[in-house]
């Protein structure tokens, strides 16, 4: 079984340097969210994936909660609250189809 990572991912049709701050976002969030987690990932290996778009995001959503992972997302409040990043600390098999941002 691959080691547990954090993955972050953040929508492609954002500006580059804006998917990162959204990135870390979530990445804080999770923290407050999941302290034995965060503990547990002790700030290793993080991996940034791209997710085509806002409608495509909510998916993941969706597909996170039926799972049961442990996962925080964002919503900015910029954007009039749209979900712009989602945190996850896993062993990445769900992720394995999405490319790194």
């Amino acid at each position: 079984m691959p080691s547990q990572k954090m993955y972050v991912l953040v929508r492609n049709d954002l500006a580059e340097k804006y998917r990162f701050v959204q990135g870390a976002h979530a990445l804080a969030q999770f923290g407050l969210d999941h302290p034995k987690e965060f503990k547990e990932w002790g700030n290793k290996t993080i991996v940034f994936l791209g997710i085509r778009n806002f409608k495509k995001m909510i998916k993941w959503v969706t597909i996170l909660e039926n799972l049961d992972k442990a996962f925080s997302d964002f919503y900015e409040p910029d954007l009039d609250m749209q979900l712009t990043a989602i945190a996850c600390y896993d062993n990445g098999e769900d992720f394995k189809k999405l490319d790194v941002a």
